[in-house]
């Protein structure tokens, strides 16, 4: 085998203000590429940029040192211009091919190749199978590229090709764990207000989701099926990360770590016997938690779920196809609070159905249900949902690289709103405000100082109390 060496990059995201409780996570997505990769015989690396004021200058030095045959780029919708932006440098400083993938590429496929002349490649779906595919085919003479599944390329006339669907992979547990060795594992942190250890790490212990929400795409790279990896599996990561790395708090990034009540069981039974046993923090949907759950989950180191409730309006919830119930969601919370554990609760203002007084019932419903915290975003439609699809205005619609800048969470474009009553900023204004009512209160705040346990708990809700200033003060500009 010829040697094929693959650099992986994940195009950053600056989060400003934000910075102060936003973590940097381990990309878990090139880590998986990274190991999978690596476990078939070819040379990966992973930059990791040691400051990110200088991150052209630190890529164009680790092409020239690395001299890479091909670059992948994970893409999210917000750093998208950014990842057009790298590709260029590649281009500049290299003879290495490009390859993007990512949530954002799986949305809006063909317009990638056509928006990014630097761009080569692009793999819509799980990114695994087809880049060693396409680099199986890039070591040939005579590459067949029309062979490989899920990559969007160009043909020798220049004109862009979508090949057939990849097949998704259905035994998550042959896939390497991801290659953490790769990098300085210690230079990531998770959000502040999710993180409860001195050294802390990412696992997924699934993949797809079988939900259909309105505003979400999570199922475009990953499918609708839920594939779940098995308890031996994930304890055997768990245990590797604590003792290799020393980790003592864990995130799971599943969409609903609970959705399968044994496997949840199992591995909560396996932390219970684990000596270096971490706390972990996971995300879960209102009916898919009981206390009895919620019970041994914080027996097994569980700090805190979180639940997406997205709106107090039992109309909206529907139209919008949570499939919950706003008193569901306060019977969920209750029963892990009286199991000892925090709770996390996200809402999103400006669907296209929101009014004064449906968002004025989210606040509401805020307050009911009684998270330890709540977080109000403003709705950004991100491409491949059905609100992008169906409630964003064509001329709004991004019609270049630099214009998907728009589409961060923080709605910093006044137009980019689905709702015909309210724009961009006034959603953003609305959001900073109702997340001040919700913890100006006092009877949040004692919630809030009841949970705390530590120093350490106590700076992470003082660095997120400095954002809520922050957002007070600067909420409109």
């Amino acid at each position: 085998m010829p040697e094929f060496r693959i650099l992986l990059i994940e195009a950053p995201y600056a989060y400003k203000k934000g910075s102060i409780v936003v973590g940097n996570y381990f990309p878990l997505g090139i880590g998986y590429l990274a190991a999978f990769l690596r476990q078939k015989g070819y040379p990966v690396k992973i930059f990791q940029p040691a400051d990110n004021k200088r991150f052209d200058q630190e890529l164009m030095e680790s092409l020239r040192n690395y001299n890479p045959d091909l670059v992948g780029i994970s893409v999210m919708t917000s750093t998208y211009p950014k990842a057009i932006n790298i590709c260029g440098i590649i281009k500049k400083n290299s003879n290495a091919r490009t390859i993007m993938g990512g949530h954002h590429i799986s949305a809006v496929k063909k317009e990638v190749l056509e928006q990014s002349p630097d761009t080569d490649f692009a793999v819509v779906g799980e990114g695994e199978l087809t880049m060693l595919d396409l680099i199986n085919e890039l070591i040939k003479s005579s590459p067949d590229l029309k062979s490989v599944k899920g990559l969007l390329w160009r043909d020798d006339k220049g004109n862009i090709q979508e090949n057939e669907k990849q097949t998704l992979i259905k035994d998550l547990d042959k896939l390497p764990f991801p290659a953490r060795d790769l990098v300085d594992i210690s230079r990531f942190r998770l959000h502040s207000y999710i993180d409860f250890g001195k050294k802390s790490a990412t696992m997924i212990t699934s993949r797809g989701c079988p939900f259909k929400c309105l505003f979400c795409s999570s199922h475009l790279t990953m499918g609708s099926e839920y594939r779940f990896r098995s308890v031996e599996n994930v304890l055997a990561e768990i245990t590797e990360i604590t003792n290799k790395y020393k980790i003592d708090h864990i995130v799971f990034e599943d969409d609903t770590m609970t959705l399968k009540r044994d496997r949840i069981e199992g591995i909560c039974n396996g932390l219970i016997k684990m000596k270096n046993r971490p706390s972990w923090y996971c995300l879960s949907r209102v009916d898919a938690i009981d206390y009895d759950l919620a019970k041994l989950m914080k027996k097994a180191g569980c700090k805190m779920i979180a639940f997406g409730i997205e709106s107090g309006s039992p109309e909206i919830l529907k139209k919008i196809k949570k499939g919950i119930s706003i008193e569901r969601a306060k019977e969920a919370v209750k029963a892990c609070s009286d199991a000892g554990l925090r709770t996390q609760c996200t809402f999103i203002l400006g669907f296209p159905f929101d009014d004064e007084k449906t968002m004025e019932m989210t606040l509401e419903a805020a307050k009911n249900i009684g998270p330890t915290i709540a977080i109000f975003f403003p709705l950004t439609p991100y491409p491949g949902t059905e609100v992008y699809e169906k409630y964003l205005p064509r001329e709004l619609h991004p019609k270049s690289g630099e214009e998907w800048g728009k589409f961060v969470m923080t709605c910093n474009n006044s137009e980019l709103s689905t709702n015909e009553r309210y724009s961009g900023n006034e959603l953003k204004y609305i959001s900073n405000l109702w997340n001040r009512k919700f913890y100006f209160r006092f009877k949040q705040v004692i919630i809030i100082f009841k949970t705390i346990n530590n120093v350490s708990d106590f700076m992470n809700i003082f660095r997120g109390f400095l954002y809520l200033i922050q957002q007070m003060l600067f909420s409109n500009q």
